[in-house]
């Protein structure tokens, strides 16, 4: 919107980072296959002509309106990626570093963590690595150059968000934090409420783990703060987004208070 370069270090089908760019009007993909080369693919997208009010209203669409829409973002824009990506893609790359000079070179980095080493999930009812674990234990389960993303993020402005709002972000999570397997809703309500108290503890471990390596930060409330530190020119209203990641069926929308409240009073 405001015209900037944004990388997005995620993994869904194994770690990859997914470049928006709209200077040149693309959006990229870099990854490491199953023999460990390094991959980049890369498609026209114009950026000078969106909707950006249609694409988010079409974004909270369910899955199968929102796919067919008109606005290629809105089109489940998080998580589609190349089919030769999804194909051929190595869950935990030791050599994805050797191009983090284009991440760096990126105005915006989400999920940041990556370039120091630190990958995971923060879903602590799965087997496997725990990021806040990893965060506050300094367990680097990827090979990076240490030293070079320590010296690129100190000279970049970094900001760790956080939530004040807890019965606000939990409306978020039992919206959209979980699949329901059958007509569980007990299962469904522990698994979510876990996955939220762990992500309670994710700022707090983002801190540990840039304290430890002297690489400044502000923090940043969704709440309250001002977003004139992102340094947008062009903005939308806060919560615009709000019920754009509902995963949880129509039908079931009405117990989400009820949920809400009992959440909160079991972890205040």
């Amino acid at each position: 919107m405001n015209g900037k370069s944004v990388a997005r270090i995620q993994g869904n089908c194994g770690l990859f980072c997914t470049i928006f760019m709209p200077k040149n009007n693309t959006r990229q993909w870099y990854w490491v296959d199953n023999n460990n080369n390094i991959r980049h693919t890369s498609e026209h997208r114009r950026y000078n002509n969106i909707d950006w009010i249609g694409t988010i209203k079409d974004h909270k669409k369910r899955t199968k309106d929102n796919i067919s829409s008109k606005h290629w973002l809105a089109r489940k824009y998080c998580w589609v990626q190349p089919k030769e990506l999804e194909d051929d893609i190595i869950s935990q790359p030791h050599n994805l570093y050797e191009v983090f000079d284009k991440f760096f070179e990126c105005d915006y980095i989400l999920h940041p963590e990556v370039l120091l080493g630190y990958h995971g999930h923060t879903k602590p009812d799965r087997e496997g690595l725990n990021m806040s674990d990893a965060l506050q234990q300094d367990i680097r389960y990827l090979t990076v150059d240490l030293d070079y993303s320590i010296d690129q993020l100190r000279k970049r402005k970094n900001i760790i968000v956080y939530k004040e709002d807890i019965k606000h972000w939990a409306r978020s999570w039992f919206l959209g934090g979980g699949q329901m397997v059958g007509n569980d809703e007990e299962s469904y309500y522990n698994i979510v409420s876990c996955r939220i108290n762990e992500a309670r503890k994710y700022h707090t471990s983002m801190q540990i783990a840039l304290d430890r390596y002297n690489i400044p930060y502000e923090m940043w409330s969704l709440d309250s703060g001002d977003y004139n530190i992102f340094g947008f020119d062009n903005d939308l209203s806060r919560y615009e987004t709000e019920g754009s990641d509902s995963i949880l069926k129509e039908h079931l929308h009405y117990k989400v208070n009820e949920w809400i409240d009992r959440y909160v009073s079991e972890y205040p």
